[in-house]
């Protein structure tokens, strides 16, 4: 098991190494300056090398590199250039918005794939089957940004029954939880359609088994072979994979930020990119990698001790 646990831990550092490193050189091949994105288009041609002198961007690529990776080391993700404040420390400050998001939007994501995928395996071959699988792959085939956008087509435009901006100053539960409603039911339902779909196929591989026959034989009432028998074998892969589909959805949560117009990561980095702001999107990759390579070692970790037989793997 120690073995297993170093060799887990050898491989999060080397992907969180590469998710890095692949940020930093993209980053840098995206034309723009941010000497002339601080100093504005009138800046003199001195003052912008000052300022590139100061931030370090006059120096070769790979020498950046080498400097970024030894302060990352040390937990020194540098300063902002546009604010002027740790870009770590301003991540972190948007994490718990999206961390919000991302938990509500798995909330959805559960209550309405579950249920969706047993209905699905216990009528298989029937309409409701068809209609529940075409909703699922229409939930996994369209971008989750272009369903935010007809969702707020409809529903804060429309009919006005959602506010369009995914976030509000005032306080109160009921506020918060209104503004956060349209976002989550949009990124809970493409990850829901996932859900369902695996659901499915875990009900109908765990109605096929010997066990599941006999007690139709022996007169079981369906209700109780479905919701006693049957689903709790079946929700154990389910379970597996929500936890691994959380990382998916704090990805996607992303998106449904710049869509609906909501702070947290998405905003920070994307306007971090249109700004150049190096060190801040560096930051960013490096915190939201880091949670999602966390999470799967974590569940790699926990499905190993329950099968001593992944480890072998």
């Amino acid at each position: 098991m120690l073995l297993y646990i170093a060799r887990c831990a050898g491989q999060f550092g080397v992907a969180l190494v590469g998710i890095v490193t692949v940020a930093f050189f993209l980053m840098r091949a995206i034309p723009g300056d941010p000497a002339l994105y601080m100093l504005g288009d009138f800046a003199t041609t001195e003052a912008l090398a000052t300022l590139r002198g100061r931030l370090g961007l006059d120096l070769p690529v790979w020498q950046q590199y080498g400097i970024f990776l030894f302060r990352a080391v040390r937990g020194d993700l540098g300063v902002s250039v546009v604010t002027g404040q740790p870009a770590l420390a301003e991540i972190w400050a948007a994490v718990p918005p999206s961390a919000t998001l991302a938990v509500a939007g798995m909330t959805v994501a559960i209550a309405v794939g579950v249920p969706l995928g047993i209905v699905a395996a216990v009528r298989q071959g029937t309409a409701v089957d068809v209609a529940v699988m075409l909703v699922a792959l229409g939930g996994i085939s369209f971008p989750v940004f272009w369903v935010g956008l007809v969702a707020i087509l409809t529903f804060s435009h429309a009919i006005a029954l959602f506010p369009a901006l995914g976030a509000t100053s005032e306080p109160g539960f009921w506020k918060a939880a209104h503004h956060l409603a349209l976002p989550s039911l949009v990124l809970g339902l493409s990850v829901a359609a996932y859900i369902a779909r695996l659901t499915r196929s875990a009900m109908l591989e765990v109605l096929g088994q010997d066990h599941i026959r006999v007690a139709r034989a022996m007169g079981v009432p369906e209700r109780r072979i479905v919701w006693r028998l049957a689903l709790r074998n079946a929700l154990i892969p389910v379970l597996a994979v929500i936890g691994v589909t959380f990382a998916w959805s704090l990805g996607n949560a992303i998106l449904v930020e710049a869509v609906f117009s909501r702070p947290g990561l998405g905003s920070t980095i994307l306007k971090a990119i249109l700004a150049r702001d190096y060190q801040l999107v560096q930051a960013g990759v490096l915190v939201l990698a880091a949670a999602v390579v966390v999470l799967n070692t974590v569940l790699d970790l926990v499905y190993s001790a329950i099968d001593p037989r992944l480890r072998q793997s």
